[in-house]
């Protein structure tokens, strides 16, 4: 994005949380933006050139018109820029593989993409989980992210991924929650139970409100954001509060704790033989470190990294941009 001067936006919404500081993200570049929905265009910003347009039109006669000046030999040849772009996300690839205990979550979704085929539909809500899923997990197909609204509606990543899987039977549901988008409406588990709607739930659980106890690092502070406690009937949680397993076990469905990242592909494994054998939701919470930062900024150019950065295809194993020899997913 910042190496280019033209952008083309295809029913996008130009979100403020996806351009952060106008002034850097415009920045010497043309903006093109095609939407079916007049009102969407130019909500954020105004593009330099606004097309109200199915995007299956837009899209066959830009094709059609790109393809008539290829055959006229009048397109530039993008090849050598392309390279250095494809170089320079190299440098850059954020790092998957970590063996600390307590996990740390990037560990997580490597996992869960070695795990999970190209067929799944992943359901999330606002929140710390939802963000670095974003960030690390690969989605191939149209509304296979399925992310619950904008910010404000923690919990509803379980009556969610009940809807996805009542609306197409045959798919692959995996949902993604914090323990906190877990507790919030994890009654509706139950639901999951009652009417044998199976998928597998992955609870990421720092025992803290994580994006909001991320957002408070620049003010100091870490004010009623933790949700641990020491649980009096379950010690071997060593102070991370609520027992999930214990909760989900008593609304009727299947659940798995892991302390160790050698034992989430495993956990995840025994998960989707759980939901296919008993057809009620599989749990699957991972205890992460506590303090967790993921990588976000307010400007294109000033991403802060809180973590080391790839260096080899070990690093980032089921990494999409090949670093040295990582097999293709």
């Amino acid at each position: 994005m910042l190496a280019s001067d033209f952008v083309l936006g295809i029913g996008n919404r130009f979100a403020n949380r996806h351009t952060g500081g106008l002034d850097t993200y415009r920045a010497g570049r043309t903006f093109v933006h095609v939407d079916i929905e007049p009102t969407q265009i130019g909500r954020v910003f105004a593009p330099d050139y606004a097309i109200v347009s199915d995007a299956k039109a837009a899209l066959t006669l830009f094709v059609e018109v790109a393809r008539e000046r290829a055959t006229a030999l009048r397109l530039p040849d993008r090849g050598v820029w392309a390279k250095e772009c494809a170089q320079r996300k190299q440098t850059l690839q954020r790092r998957t593989h970590f063996e600390n205990t307590p996990v740390k979550p990037q560990r997580v979704y490597e996992e869960m993409n070695r795990a999970f085929g190209r067929d799944t539909r992943y359901v999330s809500t606002t929140g710390l989980s939802q963000i670095a899923g974003a960030q690390f997990l690969h989605v191939y197909k149209p509304r296979h992210w399925i992310n619950c609204g904008q910010a404000g509606p923690l919990g509803w990543t379980i009556p969610a991924a009940l809807g996805v899987c009542v609306t197409d039977p045959g798919a692959t549901v995996v949902a993604l929650s914090g323990d906190y988008d877990f507790q919030f409406m994890i009654e509706e588990l139950a639901v999951g139970a009652q009417f044998q709607i199976p998928y597998v739930h992955v609870v990421v659980n720092n025992a803290y409100l994580g994006l909001i106890r991320q957002a408070q690092r620049g003010f100091e502070m870490d004010f009623h954001v933790e949700l641990s406690l020491e649980n009096i009937n379950a010690p071997e949680l060593g102070g991370y509060g609520v027992d999930h397993v214990k909760v989900a076990e008593g609304l009727g469905c299947k659940a798995i704790r892991v302390f160790d990242p050698e034992e989430i592909a495993a956990a995840l494994a025994q998960a989707i033989r759980l939901m296919a054998q008993f057809k009620v939701p599989a749990v699957v919470e991972v205890i992460l470190e506590r303090v967790t930062n993921i990588s976000m900024g307010t400007e294109l150019d000033n991403v802060t990294e809180f973590e080391e950065l790839a260096i080899s295809g070990q690093d980032a194993p089921t990494a999409i941009s090949l670093l040295d020899c990582v097999p293709a997913p």
